[in-house]
């Protein structure tokens, strides 16, 4: 999600099921370690456990037209939630800095990842975020 009051406005809604959530923001490193302008920095984290229950609401909420929905990434290969921006590692601090770098210069384009199927995208509008898919292969396990 790029804004924060959508991602209280999700965290809410899951808490609501008993969900409990966190709102990470992933702005300063993106802005600061990948110099990029930041997309997709807020991120509604749920306990593993409550992952599959968090996914299906989502799902109600696109089923029902929910205008929250607009501002969730997903990816358009598999539908995962499992989204990065850019695609970059954030394992190792100097391979993300010199693949910056060569961004900076033109060499790369900044993509949206998936840590579920590895597809990677371009940014887009995020009306264009294709709906999230029934699936319980959807599960991805937390970034380290």
């Amino acid at each position: 999600m790029d804004r924060l009051r959508e991602a209280d406005q999700l965290s809410d809604k899951l808490a609501d099921r008993a969900i409990t959530t966190r709102v990470h923001d992933e702005a300063d490193m993106q802005r600061f370690l990948f110099l990029t302008k930041p997309k997709g920095h807020y991120i509604v984290q749920v306990n593993e456990s409550a992952y599959p229950e968090a996914v299906s609401l989502i799902q109600e909420l696109q089923e029902a037209n929910d205008p929250i929905c607009d501002h969730i990434f997903s990816c358009p290969e598999c539908g995962s939630l499992a989204v990065e921006y850019p695609q970059f590692t954030r394992k190792f601090l100097i391979t993300p800095l010199l693949i910056e770098w060569a961004a900076s210069l033109g060499l790369y384009q900044k993509k949206f990842y998936c840590r579920k199927c590895h597809a990677m995208w371009l940014p887009a509008p995020a009306s264009a975020s294709p709906k999230i898919r029934p699936s319980p292969e959807i599960l991805v396990s937390p970034p380290d």
